[in-house]
């Protein structure tokens, strides 16, 4: 079984559009777009993570984390 894994990209944002469309093509499942700031996340099978990387107008590509805090506890800051 091959494991979907999140993650946000980086694009160039005078290319936004284009560049969504092609991460869709390499199997990317946009869930939101950021154009304003040249971002968006979604998910994909981790097996297609190097097709996504390829993407012409792709800057980086950063698997999203959860950060969990045990009940009763509060975060810093």
């Amino acid at each position: 079984m091959i494991a979907e894994v999140q993650v946000v990209v980086s694009a160039e944002p005078s290319r936004f559009a284009e560049v969504v469309a092609a991460a869709r093509a390499a199997g990317l499942m946009v869930e939101a777009e950021h154009p304003e700031i040249g971002a968006f996340s979604g998910t994909i099978d981790e097996d297609r993570l190097p097709e996504l990387r390829a993407v012409d107008g792709v800057e980086a590509v950063e698997l999203e984390r959860t950060l969990r805090i045990p009940p009763g506890e509060t975060p810093p800051g």
